[in-house]
């Protein structure tokens, strides 16, 4: 099931750009030329929000999107771009739906804070407590663990010659109860000894919200729809293609602007990416991390050092700067990339989703960069 070039974990791209952040300031955005194929400016009033676009999505592949959304205080500015007759215009996609692949770990994370604010759940209860069946490696792995991707379970499971139908390009459609059964009694073994380094897991995310949803006898798109949609009036939200209104519904394309597969996802693996959502639903989520709500504060905290200003708290990562840490997690999907940035104490996030897969290269700085120009505005 290994598909890293597809849907990999984008870290290494955010930490290298905290390091060079505060070389960013001094500049406020990127001085490249401005692409001369573009209408931006007849409808976007601030320049530099113009500046920032057209130097970094001049490789934008024609019919890609990018739905952003900016927030700072009371304010939220909207911002949609798409390539078009080889041409970037502004385009209202305030309500389209972009898949917003590993942002959704956030959500497993803040559902974990909720069963524990609800005395369901704790982050001692371990990976064994889940089982029925002896667990080969690992069976003392917490809640807690699998949240801040300091298990030591393997990224992905290696049983993927027992799955049956198994289709590289919609990666995550078929993994049964049997199959991770399997791979827990037969194949799993830890990369390191649990809560001793930092790797990022997609399989332990996924075993957390499977257990969760569990917990409660439901499904993890119920869990979802009662612990955090429905109460923040996220409507378009959803881990379930076939709940999306296909009129809304982003095409996924590759780095070249072909068209790709929408991704599905197994009930075993859901919580480790399966969300879509738009930029107008996410901002209300944004919003509510700016509250000071325990159960949302609960994964903001930091529970791990990976390096020196970098921590991971339960799903969130955490930037320490001079005067603000920032919180963050990007996504990526066969045909989606995102990434994600508040600043709670200043009431600033940045959000941009994009329907071109593995484009962090080209978001990620774009995003810094509004981000600045946010910081620094009155």
């Amino acid at each position: 099931m290994e598909i890293s070039k597809k849907e990999k974990n984008t870290t290494y791209q955010t930490i290298v750009l905290f390091t060079i952040f505060m070389i960013l300031l001094l500049v406020n955005c990127d001085k490249s030329e401005p692409i001369s194929d573009s209408s931006l400016s007849d409808e976007i009033s601030n320049q530099k929000y113009v500046d920032i676009l057209e130097s970094k999505l001049s490789n934008l592949p024609e019919g890609a999107q990018v739905a952003i959304a900016l927030i700072k205080g009371d304010k939220t500015e909207y911002i949609g771009v798409i390539r078009e007759n080889d041409e970037l215009k502004v385009k209202d996609n305030t309500n389209s739906i972009f898949e917003i692949g590993s942002i959704t770990k956030v959500f497993t994370s803040i559902s974990l804070s909720s069963m524990i604010h609800s005395n369901e759940v704790s982050l001692s209860e371990t990976l064994q407590q889940q089982f029925d069946f002896p667990v080969l490696a690992g069976g003392d792995v917490t809640f807690k663990q699998m949240a801040n991707h300091t298990s030591g379970i393997p990224r992905l499971p290696n049983n993927i010659s027992e799955i049956v139908g198994f289709n590289p390009e919609d990666p995550y459609a078929i993994y049964t109860y049997e199959n991770l059964k399997s791979y827990l009694q037969n194949h799993v073994v830890l990369n390191n000894p649990s809560g001793t380094v930092y790797e990022y897991s997609n399989i332990a995310t996924g075993i957390l919200g499977y257990s969760l949803a569990r917990k409660r006898n439901t499904t993890y798109e119920e869990l979802l729809q009662d612990l955090i949609f429905n109460p923040l009036g996220m409507n378009s939200s959803t881990t379930l293609l076939n709940n999306v209104d296909a009129s809304r519904l982003v095409e996924p394309r590759d780095i070249n602007g072909n068209i790709k597969s929408y991704w599905n996802f197994a009930e075993i693996i859901t919580a480790t990416g399966s969300i879509k959502s738009s930029v107008s639903d996410m901002e209300k989520f944004i919003r509510k991390n700016f509250e000071n709500d325990a159960i949302y504060n609960l994964p903001q905290q930091k529970t791990f050092k990976k390096e020196t200003d970098q921590h991971v708290g339960l799903g969130w990562g955490i930037s320490d700067h001079e005067d603000f840490s920032l919180l963050q997690h990007d996504g990526g999907t066969g045909g989606f990339s995102s990434i994600l940035f508040i600043d709670k104490s200043n009431e600033i996030g940045v959000l941009v989703l994009i329907n071109v897969e593995e484009y962090h290269e080209t978001i990620v700085p774009m995003a810094t960069n509004f981000l600045i120009e946010l910081k620094i505005q009155n």
